[in-house]
């Protein structure tokens, strides 16, 4: 099922064929580095692509298989995590490396918060991203989302930081 596309992307539900790509871009230390500070195991990475991915989502929340439509090859997942309060959803994604840099990210982004305001009403996008990551703090600011707050994991040493985008404040900068 197609979701959602841009010029550059397509979302879709996860297929049998994007199995390779998705356990290469988890077990890459560098993609899971603001994601749980390690890369997963081939095993844990095919385990959770079957369990948890594999012709999901199906509806409207969930991290959509993204594709790159340029070379037809799947680069990654996207999406909005369903809103616990029915008022807003949390935004999402990874990329494999390859990808980064690309303002595909930022594509990806734009899109869903689109979708969210638009096709689904909510009055909220929020999203976290941990203390390091610049570029995806540099595109939840280019966005308009604000700081919220900030969560320490105890144990970890990871530190967690939430932003949220309103309704008003996307469309008084869309100029809407």
């Amino acid at each position: 099922m197609i979701f959602l596309e841009t010029a550059r992307l397509l979302f879709r539900s996860h297929e049998v064929g994007d199995e390779a790509d998705f356990v290469s871009m988890h077990t890459d230390a560098e993609v899971r580095r603001y994601v749980g500070g390690q890369a997963w195991p081939v095993e844990k990475a095919r385990s959770r692509f079957r369990e948890q991915y594999l012709g999901r989502p199906e509806e409207t929340y969930g991290l959509w298989a993204t594709v790159f439509k340029e070379e037809g090859k799947y680069i990654g997942c996207c999406g909005l995590r369903a809103p616990g309060d029915k008022i807003g959803a949390c935004l999402g994604y990874y990329l494999a490396r390859p990808y980064w840099g690309r303002g595909l990210a930022s594509e990806a982004s734009q899109a869903f918060i689109e979708a969210a305001f638009t096709r689904l009403g909510l009055d909220r996008v929020e999203a976290d991203v941990e203390k390091g990551n610049a570029a995806s703090e540099h595109i939840l600011q280019k966005f308009g989302f604000k700081y919220v707050r900030r969560e320490e994991i105890p144990g970890r040493g990871r530190i967690i930081n939430f932003y949220e985008l309103a309704r008003g404040e996307w469309q008084g900068r869309r100029g809407t």
